[in-house]
């Protein structure tokens, strides 16, 4: 954590312990804003069930909020699937000294992807899970960030529609013929 840090943004991805969140205070900052971004599996968003996560992204935020609270002055609030977009909203009404990502699904790239404010970045917590990659997949998806892995999914899919489609016709038309019927 950057020594002077007086104003921090703790970007939370995923569920974070409570004293993972108090560990990213370091230096004891003047004040913390904490943004919990929404997290969403695969089927969650080719279902497009984003209200759910957005809420337990806010259910998250209050109780980070409510680990810091009397520590230090904090607010906090629940964001959008995408940290690096919902790191911008908070950073225009939130002016921070420093970005802390903690939480379990928080990937690899998000230290370089939130990088591009200018301000230090720093993680706390257990390093990235398997599954953070996923999320960070669908982060940049649902980002509009990578376009030929957003139509080789699109493609994928309809490809393995078709063969299941093909296969039931041919299970279909097995069975008419076992049974007589052709």
């Amino acid at each position: 954590m950057a020594e002077h840090a007086l104003n921090v943004l703790l970007v939370l991805v995923g569920d974070a312990a409570p004293e993972t969140v108090r560990l990213a205070l370091g230096r004891r900052p003047r004040r913390v804003h904490v943004l919990a971004t929404s997290v969403v599996g695969p089927l969650d968003w080719l279902s497009n069930a984003e209200e759910g996560a957005e809420m337990r992204a806010a259910a998250r935020a209050l109780e980070a909020e409510r680990a810091l609270d009397g520590l230090v002055a904090v607010s906090s609030s629940g964001g959008v699937l995408d940290p690096v977009e919902a790191a911008a909203g908070a950073l225009a009404e939130f002016r921070a000294d420093e970005i802390v990502i903690a939480g379990s699904a928080a990937d690899g790239g998000l230290e370089r992807a939130l990088a591009v404010f200018g301000l230090p970045v720093t993680r706390v917590g257990p390093p990235p899970r398997g599954r953070a990659r996923v999320y960070g997949e669908i982060r940049e998806l649902s980002g509009g960030r990578n376009a030929g892995k957003l139509l080789a999914l699109i493609v994928g899919m309809n490809v393995a529609v078709m063969v299941a489609a093909i296969l039931l016709s041919l299970v279909a038309l097995l069975v008419l013929w076992l049974v007589g019927g052709l």
